[in-house]
């Protein structure tokens, strides 16, 4: 029998018991307890491991991004104007057929031709720009009458208008900071007509150490219009003010009174009145800037296309407040409107602000009469913000030349992408297109799809093989990582998806791996 030395021992301890205790039966042991020793451990023999391999692949990534454009509230405007004949009456029908409206010499194509009397005399806005300096007080009261008379008259007579009061000396006392709302067929704003009333009959001449009209004889009323230019207006409304001053108005260089810079210079009237497009009707007295030319300039009244009244006809009841309402009625029922989308007309630009829209209206037959009050106004006056043709695609680097974009699924060819990631088109989409842009990041650590490759824990590490693309892969090229009692995981390098490309991903369009390992039989 085979047995090791250790075996041998013990029998032969055992047997030599048995002797003793055949010698002497009488003889007593205490029991041994034997333990035995732990197994001898060893490596496996090399037959003992099994060849096994798996393939992976990992994908490019053709990443893609769809945005859609911001949709912007459109540059809706409006184009007014009267024609006026030969005879000094006004042309009181027209068609489309008969005119050519353009922009900075671009031709408005589509519009809708309407006159004012039906849609703007309903929501004209009007400020009271009102002289309360104490040359005034033999005429305030009247003058408060007939204003409160004006905002009566004109309910009873129908007509929906905003009303706002500014007051002034040698400097604007009282600014427009809302309209009153005097709307004939809502009878809720009752009210705010009754608070207007209320305010116009607190109004009086300032006299003493109040009153704003300073040492100087002339007044304020050229700032006291360029406040009233920046009242709240409804947009595409028609605007009026109405300026009431028995005085000249102070103005620089020159005329500064004590008021010095804040005396405006003609210039910034002249600018105010433009941008605003409200119309001036004075009652003033007949002095150069009011309805006479300034030096080289035309008056207030010209220059905005308003009317001017003798103030000494106000004060002694030859004429009314009455009596401009009615022109102003006249004005609006004589006053063609086209109405027309900027974004519509091929050629036009809805970012430009106002002042550099340049419109034109013209008559195809010139007998007809002259085309006066060109007025253009909009609901963006600085002009529509413009739409973006720049947008985000990124904050990784992307590798330019895989880029495609598509608006509204047509690829698009004009565009650039920036190194931070931006795509830059040439053109800016339309409102509400949908921008596709498809793409693949530089950095193949980006751009390729990777998973887990995992082996089981008792593979021994130097028995691990890769073939990366064909190409057996440096040891320094990946790493093993214990991951839990039960399996580890090979790591790749970040050399493996440097720009050097040493595997040949991009050319390859992807990673194909195979791993090679031996493990324990089972």
């Amino acid at each position: 029998m085979k047995t090791t030395n250790g075996n041998l021992k013990i029998l032969f301890s055992l047997a030599l018991v048995s002797v003793l205790v055949a010698c002497n039966r009488n003889t007593k042991f205490t029991p041994i307890d034997l333990v035995a020793p732990p197994a001898e451990i060893v490596n496996p023999p090399v037959d003992d491991l099994v060849s096994e391999q798996f393939d992976q692949n990992f994908t490019v990534q053709k990443s893609s991004v769809t945005l859609t454009q911001e949709s912007l509230e459109q540059n809706r405007s409006t184009l007014s104007f009267q024609v006026k004949k030969a005879d000094g009456s006004y042309v009181q029908d027209l068609s489309p057929s008969e005119l050519v409206l353009s922009e900075n010499k671009n031709t408005v194509h589509k519009y809708n031709l309407t006159k004012n009397s039906f849609q703007f005399a309903q929501t004209a806005d009007i400020v009271f720009v009102v002289d309360v300096t104490g040359s005034m007080s033999p005429t305030i009261e009247a003058a408060k009458i007939r204003l409160i008379n004006f905002i009566k008259n004109s309910r009873q007579m129908g007509y929906h208008s905003r009303m706002c009061l500014v007051t002034f000396g040698d400097y604007t006392i009282k600014k427009c900071q809302k309209f009153y709302d005097n709307d004939p067929s809502n009878p809720a704003t009752q009210s705010q007509v009754d608070e207007l009333i209320s305010e116009i009959t607190q109004l009086k001449a300032l006299t003493g150490a109040q009153d704003p009209g300073g040492r100087d004889l002339d007044e304020n009323p050229m700032r006291a219009l360029i406040d009233a230019s920046e009242s709240p207006w409804q947009s595409l409304t028609q605007r009026f003010a109405i300026l009431v001053t028995d005085a000249g108005f102070l103005y620089s260089p020159g005329n500064e009174g004590d008021v010095g810079k804040l005396a405006p210079q003609y210039s910034e009237v002249k600018t105010a009145l433009q941008k605003s497009q409200m119309k001036v009707f004075a009652a003033t007295q007949s002095l150069a800037g009011y309805n006479k030319k300034f030096r080289k300039e035309e008056g207030i009244v010209n220059l905005s296309g308003g009317e001017w009244f003798n103030f000494a006809d106000l004060v002694s009841g030859k004429i009314t407040l009455d009596t401009i309402l009615n022109r102003i009625i006249f004005d609006l029922n004589t006053t063609f409107v086209a109405e027309y989308v900027v974004e519509e007309q091929p050629n036009l630009d809805a970012t430009l602000p106002l002042k550099d829209r340049a419109p034109q209206v013209e008559l195809k037959n010139p007998v007809l009469g002259a085309v006066i009050s060109v007025q253009l106004k909009s609901n963006l006056p600085d002009g529509r913000k413009a739409y973006p043709k720049e947008f985000k695609i990124a904050d990784k680097k992307i590798k330019k030349n895989s880029v495609r974009v598509y608006v509204n699924s047509v690829e698009q060819k004009n565009f650039t992408i920036s190194d931070d990631g931006r795509l830059v088109l040439k053109e800016a989409p339309a409102a509400l297109s949908e921008i596709k842009i498809d793409y693949q990041y530089e950095d193949l650590n980006d751009t390729v799809i990777q998973q887990p490759l995992v082996i089981p824990a008792a593979v021994p590490n130097d028995s691990v093989e890769l073939i990366l693309n064909g190409i057996r892969a440096l040891e320094s090229d990946y790493s093993i990582k214990a991951a839990d009692s039960n399996y580890k995981t090979i790591q790749l390098s970040e050399r493996v998806f440097s720009a050097a490309d040493p595997y040949k991903i991009s050319e390859k369009d992807g990673l194909k791996i195979k791993v090679s390992y031996k493990k324990r039989r089972q």
